[in-house]
Formats: C-alpha cells, structure tokens, sequence
C-alpha cells in the first residue's frame, strides 16, 4: 500500500475517497474560477522604511557573529550570517508586490494561489504596527500560515464569511517559534 506525504494526502470530504494529484489540481483551478465572495488588493508582506542606522547596526551584529563564529572555527557559518545579512538588506530595500486575495466559495486565493477550504486548519485577526492581518494556519507544510494585510475589508466582513467554513480563534495563535522571535525581536532592536 502506498504510502502519503502529509501534504499529498487528500480525502474528499463528501465521499470519504483519497484523490490523486491530478483531481486535486482539477480542483484548485475550479477554486481560480469559483464565485468570488469578496476581494481586495494589498502588499504580499509588510513593509517598513528603514533608516541608515538600522543597516549600520545590522552590519555591526553581522561582523560580531562573524567573528565570534570565526574563533570558534565555525567558518561554515560565516557563509550563513553573511546570506542572512543579505537576505535583511534585500528585504529593507526591495518594496513588495501588490497582490490580490479573493474569498470565494471553494477557498481562499492569495497572489494568484489558490488554497481549498479543507486545506485550511483555522483563522485569526493580528496586528503588526499599522498594519491589520488575517492569519490562517493550513493544513500543509508550505505554507503552514497564510499572512494577509487587511487594507479595505472590515474583520468582522471577514468573520461572517470565512467562520462558516473554519475555525475562528478569538487571540492570536503564537507558535514556539513565534515566541521565540518576539523574546529575540524585544531583545535585539534594530530600529
């Protein structure tokens, strides 16, 4: 009997059947033409304005971890650092893309991806800065959470549409690993 990656397993919820790949793809291209409830446009991430100081001091925690990996003999890592370093400027520089996101009768479509209901685990409201956020953790392995900027539509717009088909928490959902970056974040400003 074969055997199914977490993310290729999909069972069709009104016959209980296993669908192959192919009946999935079928499906999410039905989920592209499937009746739009509501759309808006917004940046695929957010997006901060940042100063000299923050990439001076970015380059200065790059040199420190560079050297300090350096006298451990780690220089492995120091290939690391420097790709994150990049990977920081890269994304302070570069401004995002205007997408738009669609909730339609089949699922939600961000950026031109569609993501079926039953893909979909459960939603929450955030807010990062300025910025309100719809979270949606998934039910496959990329992406495990969608994060989409709220810029015209109302949460409680959301709420009545996107509830009838998942679940709602009424507080954020912090993983871990997002507290992990919070503690870091708050101990290590770069602003």
């Amino acid at each position: 009997m074969p055997t199914f990656h977490k993310s290729e397993l999909h069972v069709d919820h009104q016959t209980g059947r296993v669908l192959s790949k192919e009946e999935m793809d079928a499906k999410h291209q039905a989920a592209l033409e499937a009746k739009k409830i509501i759309s808006w446009k917004s940046s695929d991430r957010i997006f901060v304005a940042r100063s000299k100081k923050y990439f001076t001091k970015v380059a200065l925690y790059s040199l420190v971890s560079i050297l300090a990996v350096m006298a451990f003999g780690e220089f492995i890592l120091v290939g690391v650092i420097i790709a994150m370093a990049f990977v920081v400027y890269v994304l302070a520089t570069a401004e995002p893309e205007l997408i738009e996101h669609k909730i339609t009768s089949m699922g939600i479509i961000s950026g031109g991806r569609p993501f079926l209901w039953e893909e979909l685990d459960s939603f929450w409201f955030d807010k990062k800065g300025d910025e309100r956020l719809l979270l949606v953790s998934t039910k496959l392995h990329f992406p495990t959470r969608l994060i989409i900027i709220l810029t015209t539509v109302s949460e409680r717009t959301l709420l009545d549409i996107v509830e009838k088909h998942i679940h709602f928490h009424s507080a954020p959902v912090h993983t871990l690993m997002d507290k992990w970056a919070n503690k870091l974040q708050s101990k290590i400003s770069l602003d």
